[in-house]
């Protein structure tokens, strides 16, 4: 077998090559910057929303599609057509969206489809380590309770889907407990060796720094997990084996 792995160098892609290879698959990567590429993989430079020339030859594509919309979906899954696409969706797709448009594409095309749907990744996270830094983060709706995902979990999913049957599989991938937002700052503080805290930033405050169309979707969602939190699913260890990886051993690998 060889597979495609698309957003080769991103948070999942580069655990999903190096675990392949791990397992003696011919890997072929698509990159913008070939510098960057993974070493053991044949590269093709060029992005997602072209990829015929990348679909020549391999059997198998894991498919990051970058963008807030479905548009250009179908001419970018094409060339995968009848070969098996691990597909990195979103448990919003259950819903519908773009996310859904992107997984009715590939229906379209392949009855050979396994679609991770991720609650959320914990490198999202990042973007408060700065403030954290300071001994606080100033954000809205710390008792939002997110279920967030170690990038290694979404590999090792993966790495099953191409090297197990998984075909016409859906999987809700998250991590193994819904920790509040003021709770996962305290424990990337504990990793960076700064105690931090949460400050509850009024909305309004919130929605100017976030930008408006940003905030019209973010801030409703994490309201409602603050009585509703993301679900937490046992998909990672009935696939895997092995339970899903915790927040703080994330924290710790990140920081420590």
């Amino acid at each position: 077998m060889k597979v495609l792995v698309t957003g080769a160098t991103g948070n999942t892609g580069r655990h999903v090559v190096r675990g392949l290879l791990g397992e003696g698959v011919d890997v072929k990567v698509l990159v913008r910057d070939p510098a960057k590429a993974p070493e053991g993989t044949e590269v093709v430079v060029g992005d997602i929303t072209d990829p015929a020339e990348a679909a020549e030859g391999v059997d198998a594509v894991y498919l990051v599609w970058p963008f807030y919309s479905a548009e250009g979906i179908d001419k970018a899954v094409k060339p995968f057509k009848d070969k098996k696409i691990v597909y990195v969706s979103s448990a919003a797709a259950e819903a519908g969206g773009f996310w859904g448009d992107v997984e009715e594409a590939i229906r379209n095309v392949t009855d050979d489809w396994t679609f991770l749907r991720i609650t959320g990744l914990a490198t999202n996270t990042l973007g408060w380590v700065g403030q954290a830094k300071t001994g606080k983060v100033r954000a809205p709706y710390g008792q939002a309770k997110r279920s967030l995902v170690h990038e290694k979990d979404v590999a090792d999913m993966a790495i099953k889907a191409f090297t197990e049957d998984h075909a016409r599989q859906i999987y809700l991938v998250t991590g193994p407990e819904a920790l509040s937002q003021a709770d996962q700052v305290r424990i990337i503080g504990e990793a960076l060796g700064t105690p931090a805290k949460w400050e509850e930033q009024p909305i309004e405050e919130a929605t100017a720094q976030l930008g408006e169309e940003f905030a019209k979707s973010a801030l409703p969602y994490w309201a409602s997990l603050v009585d509703d939190p993301e679900p937490v699913s046992l998909d990672v260890a009935k696939v895997t084996g092995h339970p899903a990886r915790p927040f703080d051993d994330w924290a710790r690998e990140r920081f420590s």
